[in-house]
C-alpha cells in the first residue's frame, strides 16, 4: 500500500492499481453514452422503432441510478477490492452479451447488466484513497472524475465511428476488451483493502434515491411515449422529487447509508457540490445535443455528420486534460475558488456558442471551454463530497454526486431535444444554446454554498 506520508510518490504497484482503477473507468463510462447517437441503427438493425429502442439507453440508466449507492455501501462495508473485481466480470458478461444479441429484449437485458457501471466511479474513488498518498489524492479524484466525464463524453463520439466501421456490435467489444484488461491489472497490482462493516444498508433510503431517480429519468427520457404526457410527466416529476426530498429528510435526520451527522453539519456545502454536478451535468450533456444539430441542420452550417462530432472533440479533450488539474488549483485558490473558475469557463463557452458569430473555430473553442470548465467543477465537486464524509463512506459518499451528475445529463439533453424540436425553425438554436448558457451560469452560483477554505473538512464520523 502506498506511503501515507502525503509527500511520498506512487510505488510500482499503485501506479498499476491506479492504472488499473483509470482503465475500469473509462471502460465503464463508454457504454453509459454509445447507445444515443445509434438508436436508429440499432431499430433498423431489430426490425422495431426508434422509440421502442430507447430502453437500450434509458434501462442503463435507470439501473446505474438505482446501483450507484448500494454497490458504494456494499464497497464500504465488505472492502472496495472485493466488490469492484465482484462487478467488473458482471458488467463484461452484460457488454458480451449486448455485442451478440439476437433480439432487442436480450440487448435491454445485457444494457441493464452495463448499468451496474454507475457503481464503478465510486468505488475507484474510495480505493484511491486507501492507496494513494493524502498529497495526491485531489489530483488523482481530479484524473476518475474527468476520466469518467470525458469516457462518457468519447462515447457519443465514437460510437457513430464504431458502427459505420464494425456495425452495433462494435459498442460492445470495445469497452468489454478495456474492462477485461482493467479487471486483470486490479487482479495483479490492487492490494487488499479493509471493510469497515461499520454502516448498514438502510435498503429504504437507497430504494427512495433510486425511486426518485428512476421517477425523473423517466419523466425526461420517455415523455414523448408516455400516455398523457401532459399529465403522467408533471406526476413523474412530483413523484421523484417527492422521492428525494424524503430520501435526503432521512440523511438529515440521523446515520444513514450515505453520510452521518457530522458531515451534515456542512449541508450548505453537500448541498452546493451536488447541485454543481446536476447543473453541470445539464450543461455539458445539452452540448452534446444542441452542436451536433447545428452543425449538421439545414437551419444552421448544413455541414457533415462527421464535422458534427468533431466538434465535441474538444470538449472531451478538455476534459480528460483539464479536469486532474483541479487538485492543482484547489490548493492555490481554495474549493470555492476552483469551482468557480471552472464555472466562469463553463459560462464563457457556452456564452460564446450562444452570442458569438456561429463559425467553427468560435464553436470549436466555445466547445474546449465548456468541457474544461465542467471538468473543473466535477472534481471540485466530487473532492468535497469525499472530505465530507468519514473514511469508511467515501465511496457511499460520492454516489449521490455521479447520480446527480448523471441526471443533470439526462435533464440536458432532454431540454435541449425538447427545445430543438418544438422551437420555430429561426430561434430553436438560439434558445438551446441560450440555455446552455443559463445553466453554466446557474452552476457559478451553486458555488457560494462551498467553503473557501484550503483545509481539509473530512469528518471524523
Amino acid at each position: 500500500m502506498a506511503d501515507d506520508t502525503g509527500t511520498a510518490r506512487l510505488a510500482p504497484r499503485s501506479v498499476g492499481a491506479v492504472a488499473g482503477l483509470v482503465l475500469a473507468t473509462v471502460g465503464t463510462a463508454l457504454p453509459l453514452s454509445m447507445a444515443a447517437p445509434t438508436l436508429s441503427t440499432t431499430a433498423e438493425l431489430y426490425g422495431t422503432t426508434t422509440a421502442d429502442t430507447t430502453w437500450v439507453l434509458t434501462t442503463t440508466l435507470i439501473v446505474a441510478t438505482v446501483s450507484a449507492p448500494v454497490i458504494g455501501r456494499l464497497g464500504d462495508n465488505h472492502s472496495p477490492r472485493r466488490i469492484l473485481l465482484f462487478v467488473l466480470p458482471i458488467i463484461a458478461l452484460g457488454l458480451f452479451l449486448a455485442g451478440s444479441a439476437a433480439t432487442l429484449t436480450q440487448l435491454i437485458l445485457a444494457r441493464a447488466l452495463q448499468g451496474l457501471a454507475g457503481g464503478v466511479l465510486p468505488l475507484a474513488l474510495s480505493l484511491t484513497q486507501r492507496i494513494v498518498p493524502p498529497r495526491r489524492r485531489a489530483l488523482w479524484v481530479g484524473i476518475l472524475a474527468s476520466t469518467f466525464a470525458s469516457g462518457t463524453a468519447l462515447g457519443a463520439v465514437l460510437a457513430g465511428v464504431l458502427v459505420n466501421a464494425w456495425g452495433t456490435p462494435a459498442l460492445a467489444w470495445l469497452p468489454l476488451a478495456i474492462v477485461v484488461i482493467a479487471e486483470i491489472a486490479l487482479l495483479a497490482f490492487l492490494p487488499a483493502t479493509p471493510a469497515s462493516g461499520s454502516r448498514r444498508l438502510h435498503v429504504r433510503a437507497s430504494l427512495a434515491l433510486g425511486a426518485g431517480g428512476v421517477a425523473l429519468l423517466l419523466a425526461i427520457t420517455e415523455a414523448p411515449k408516455l400516455p398523457s404526457p401532459f399529465v403522467t410527466v408533471p406526476l413523474l416529476l412530483a413523484a421523484g422529487l417527492a422521492a428525494l426530498a424524503g430520501w435526503a429528510r432521512t440523511q438529515y435526520r440521523g446515520d444513514t447509508p450515505l453520510w452521518d451527522r457530522t458531515a451534515w453539519r456542512r449541508r450548505r456545502s453537500l448541498v452546493a457540490a451536488h447541485l454543481m454536478a446536476l447543473l453541470g451535468g445539464a450543461a455539458l450533456f445539452a452540448t452534446f445535443v444542441a452542436l451536433p444539430a447545428f452543425v449538421e441542420s439545414d437551419d444552421g452550417l448544413g455541414r457533415s455528420v462527421a464535422i458534427g462530432g468533431a466538434l465535441l472533440l474538444p470538449a472531451t479533450a478538455a476534459i480528460a486534460a483539464v479536469g486532474p488539474l483541479a487538485g492543482l488549483l484547489r490548493r492555490r485558490l481554495g474549493r470555492r475558488g476552483t469551482a468557480l473558475v471552472g464555472a466562469a469557463a463553463a459560462t464563457t463557452g457556452a456564452t460564446l456558442q450562444w452570442m458569438a458569430p456561429h463559425e467553427i473555430p468560435v464553436l470549436l473553442a466555445g466547445s474546449a471551454l465548456l468541457g474544461a470548465g465542467v471538468a473543473v467543477t466535477f472534481a471540485a465537486a466530487l473532492t468535497v463530497s469525499i472530505e465530507l464524509a468519514s473514511a469508511d463512506d467515501v465511496a457511499t459518499a460520492s454516489a449521490p454526486n455521479i447520480v446527480a451528475r448523471q441526471l443533470g445529463g439526462a435533464l440536458g439533453a432532454g431540454t435541449a431535444g425538447a427545445v430543438l424540436a418544438v422551437s420555430a425553425t429561426g430561434t430553436r438554436f438560439d434558445a438551446a444554446f441560450g440555455i446552455i448558457a443559463a445553466l453554466s451560469a446557474a452552476v457559478a452560483v451553486a458555488t457560494i454554498g462551498l467553503p473557501r477554505s484550503r483545509s481539509r473538512v473530512r469528518s471524523t464520523g
